[in-house]
């Protein structure tokens, strides 16, 4: 800014003119909205979205049992993937072997895993066993145009805020969780499974259910 002195020697400041202080006003208005946190970050969107899905597959009904143990995982109520509503409730005993995956379409391994627990969900009886998803840190959108697109049968809760991902203290996806029939916690698989073979192995190891 120009300074100048008047005629008694001291300095003069001069005042900004309406240009300069219209100027500063919008480049305050600019960044404070740079540093908002109204962003896009998928929460008040879930609603909307569930109402907008296809029809995809139900998710089981509650079963309203509370595990038994302490190796269970937190109690949730996550919206479920499909156009007809209807909830996914983990940290319940589900009553049968119950295979849990988490997924998420940013995982690029998840692409090639989600096939695998699908022909699992088309080849078990639901009296037999359960094969359930949580969408991780996902919106409903985007993971019911990737349901669709790979063909998945499965259900799948939406767990935007990755409640259930952070409980575990997990590091990336996909993980999956083996859970008996009375709620605990057999095993943690958090590391992507690669082969269909593989995937039987575990439910057989950690299960005992036999397909």
């Amino acid at each position: 800014m120009n300074r100048f002195r008047d005629r008694a020697g001291a300095v003069v400041v001069p005042r900004p003119t309406k240009v300069v202080i219209v100027a500063m006003l919008v480049a305050v208005l600019a960044l404070a909205g740079c540093g908002s946190t109204g962003g896009d970050t998928g929460a008040g969107r879930s609603t909307q979205q569930t109402q907008a899905l296809p029809d995809l597959t139900d998710c089981p009904g509650s079963t309203g049992q509370p595990a038994a143990g302490e190796q269970g995982l937190p109690e949730l109520s996550l919206p479920c993937l499909d156009g007809g509503g209807g909830m996914l409730t983990i940290g319940e005993a589900p009553g049968v072997p119950l295979v849990l995956n988490l997924w998420a379409t940013w995982c690029t391994s998840c692409r090639d895993e989600l096939p695998l627990f699908s022909q699992l969900y088309t080849s078990s009886d639901r009296g037999q066993l359960l094969v359930a998803g949580v969408v991780t840190r996902d919106g409903a959108g985007l993971a019911a145009e990737f349901v669709m697109d790979l063909d998945i049968a499965f259900p799948s809760g939406l767990d935007e805020n990755g409640d259930l991902y952070l409980d575990q203290g997990m590091r990336g996806l996909p993980g999956t969780f083996f859970v008996r029939a009375d709620g605990s916690v057999a095993h943690a698989e958090l590391a992507p499974i690669t082969s269909y073979d593989d995937l039987l192995m575990l439910v057989r190891e950690h299960l005992g259910v036999n397909l």
